[in-house]
């Protein structure tokens, strides 16, 4: 048992930390598009860099913050049907649930991520959108790392889940 909480704890700490730390970088893409912006009316001279770290960012942005927003069940849910079962019925469907798709969908794109990111590390991979062709291998890293924690989010949540179930609704 005391592994489960101390493997819990570090894990929603951890998603806590990320999410808190990734949410920084919209100010990192604010900034880029107001300088390519300033740059292209102001003095005629847009950016070749702008684009690229845009979609970059913006990729982190919208994948990085998962486990965070698994934390604190920010995503979407059927409250309509929720509202209808007791707790304990609830959390029989989220057990359920999380077996039948969550971990499985999770798995099959952190290994599909993993697969992706490594060979374009292996390539050295270069982006073909934008001019300058920034080493696109971060970025693909990225995707698997969001994953790996999305996925420990979803464990901790479900040992959570269990736990109560378990113990007539006690929290873990």
């Amino acid at each position: 048992m005391k592994f489960l909480r101390a493997y819990v704890s570090k894990v929603e700490s951890i998603s806590e930390w990320s999410g808190k730390i990734v949410s920084f970088l919209g100010l990192v893409m604010v900034f880029t598009i107001t300088v390519d912006v300033f740059l292209r009316y102001v003095f005629n001279a847009p950016t070749k860099w702008s684009y690229d770290i845009t979609y970059m960012i913006g990729g982190t942005l919208l994948i990085m913050p998962m486990a965070y927003v698994l934390l604190h069940k920010g995503h979407v849910s059927i409250d309509i049907l929720y509202r209808k079962f007791s707790p304990r019925t609830a959390l029989i469907v989220d057990v359920v649930l999380d077996l039948l798709f969550f971990f499985p969908l999770m798995l099959v794109i952190l290994y599909s991520s993993t697969m992706h990111a490594h060979a374009s590390i292996v390539r050295l991979e270069l982006s073909n959108v934008g001019f300058w062709r920034p080493p696109l291998y971060p970025f693909r890293t990225m995707v698997p790392v969001a994953y790996f924690l999305i996925v420990l989010q979803g464990i901790a949540g479900f040992v959570r889940k269990v736990y109560s179930l378990g113990h007539g609704g006690k929290e873990l």
